[in-house]
């Protein structure tokens, strides 16, 4: 597996999955019992955009650049804009959170983080870039063995986010099956899986085999900020949600059309099905 986040950190997709994970944690929390988050592909948490792959790869300047010192975003943007710049005290934009640290610091001390990263250094970066508590599990191990070995949760209720990096030329159709075969095991969770949108009909054949699978409330948003393209650089992406929190669909409706608009390099578009 050669793919690094840093590259791409903090760039358009980036905003529409960690805006939607947060809003889906904040959701957790409105109900006292404790939850479990599952993130089957964990990458190294935190990303420092003066590194060498953000500077050779500046994605971040076309997504949360663009979007950080904006005076009045929608709630769902103005949400993910607060828990980044949690992490760039000063106000200078330096710092991007992957999902696992975004987790980590919107978990209460009966909720817990099961981090999954099979990359070495990915998964050494990891475990410097996370607190050490009890409730911030991280395993070196494959993320699609973890759904099989970790659901259902102890704590019964929780959020599985599957993010895997799509070198491989199955791993739409192999994220459709593992979450069908989740559900078995763990149906009333909240499922957050993420997707590059170069093909709608090949992501609408995914979705057509996670409700197959067992997906009955779904939930999906895209975003794209140039017309997207089967080959050639991500302009475009996908999250695809089995049973979404309420009030979701609202907030995206508000949200989509807003980041369309920022993000835009040209024909920018959102769908929210």
């Amino acid at each position: 597996m050669n793919y690094r986040h840093a590259f791409h950190a903090g760039n358009h997709a980036d905003v529409l999955k960690h805006a939607v994970l947060l809003y889906c944690l904040d959701a957790l929390k409105r109900k006292p019992a404790p939850f479990a988050v599952l993130d089957t592909h964990a990458g190294r948490g935190l990303y420092d955009f003066q590194a060498d792959e953000a500077s050779r790869s500046p994605e971040w300047q076309d997504g949360i650049a663009r979007l950080w010192d904006w005076p009045e975003p929608p709630p769902l943007v103005a949400r993910y804009l607060e828990a980044v710049r949690s992490f760039n005290a000063d106000g200078a934009l330096r710092t991007y959170p992957g999902s696992p640290a975004l987790v980590t610091t919107n978990l209460r001390d009966e909720d817990v983080l099961i981090a999954c990263e099979l990359h070495p250094e990915e998964h050494a970066a990891l475990k410097r870039a996370l607190p050490r508590q009890g409730n911030v599990q991280i395993h070196v191990r494959d993320g699609w063995e973890a759904l099989s070995a970790l659901l259902p949760p102890t704590q019964r209720r929780g959020l599985v986010l599957i993010d895997p990096p799509y070198e491989a030329p199955d791993e739409l159709a192999q994220s459709a099956r593992a979450i069908g075969a989740a559900l078995k095991r763990f149906a009333h969770g909240t499922y957050l899986w993420w997707r590059p949108l170069k093909s709608e009909s090949a992501l609408n054949a995914v979705d057509a085999e996670a409700r197959a699978q067992g997906a009955k409330e779904t939930l999906r948003a895209d975003l794209w900020v140039a017309a997207p393209q089967t080959e050639g650089r991500l302009v475009g992406s996908s999250v695809y949600l089995v049973n979404p929190p309420f009030g979701l669909r609202e907030t995206l409706k508000e949200a989509l059309p807003f980041l369309a608009d920022a993000l835009t390099k040209g024909q920018s578009g959102y769908r929210l099905r």
